[in-house]
């Protein structure tokens, strides 16, 4: 009961925004700004967007790396260990300023034009870190059904189907939920591993056998998700996984020489 209450709530808090949305057109979702292009944010957040996007990381784990320090296919210093079961991670940039904003306006706010926008550059993305790799299918990290009624969609698959589009990949819908998992913005990775495990299925396995599969999501932190969902793909019968996420979240003095603060 608590769940549903939960997910009522805040459906009426989507609602809310959508009719802001009518009486206030135009309105930058970073920053509130009156002159939004038709990308849905300003000039400015435009650029501090494509500076964020333009940011080196690691290509095991995502982490931003530092100024001049090379980039190792076999990862990071910030790497966990082991290393995660995806054979390789896309990112667009660390999850702050208006990519931060822009992944919450695509969970909760639902705009087509944010949606494609991520979609594209994340696809980009993907086809220059993986230009010799073809895919088979997308699959998108799927959200409870508890969680998607409380989001008023499934936006998972509607990133996902952004991201394969420009890509020529089918969507699959390989991996279930099968268990509701709570909110893990507060826990320790250790804590992560455990809040997910057993938390995935696979759909049907005869799909899945020989597949090489771009995993998509829309952020990620300590990798625990992505991780467990790899390791049910694969133990299905995929190849290969490659995570392809929106963005990492990550402390601020991870990216901040690279902006100068």
């Amino acid at each position: 009961m608590k769940a549903l209450l939960t997910a009522a709530a805040n459906g009426g808090r989507a609602l809310g925004w959508g009719l802001a949305d009518l009486i206030l057109p135009g309105v930058c979702v970073a920053c509130g700004a009156a002159e939004a292009s038709a990308e849905l944010l300003c000039d400015h957040c435009n650029v501090r967007l494509l500076s964020l996007v333009a940011l080196p990381y690691c290509v095991r784990c995502g982490a931003t790396i530092g100024p001049n320090i090379p980039i190792h296919d076999e990862g990071c210093w910030a790497c966990p260990t082991p290393l995660p079961r995806f054979v390789r991670a896309v990112r667009l940039g660390p999850y702050t300023g208006p990519l931060r904003m822009a992944v919450r306006d695509l969970k909760y706010r639902h705009h087509d034009a944010m949606r494609r926008r991520l979609g594209d550059l994340l696809a980009s993305a993907v086809a220059a870190q993986c230009s010799q790799e073809t895919f088979d299918m997308a699959v998108p990290v799927p959200a409870h059904w508890l969680r998607r009624l409380s989001r008023g969609c499934d936006h998972a698959s509607r990133l996902a189907r952004a991201v394969a589009g420009p890509l020529g990949a089918p969507v699959g819908h390989e991996l279930l939920r099968i268990r509701s998992t709570p909110q893990q913005t507060r826990m320790s990775r250790s804590r992560r591993i455990a809040n997910v495990r057993g938390a995935f299925a696979a759909r049907d396995p005869k799909t899945l056998a020989g597949a090489s599969v771009l995993l998509i999501d829309d952020v990620t932190t300590t990798g625990a998700t992505a991780n467990e969902t790899a390791k049910v793909l694969l133990a299905a019968g995929a190849l290969r996984v490659t995570l392809a996420v929106v963005a990492k979240a990550e402390p601020p003095t991870a990216y901040a020489e690279h902006l100068g603060r």
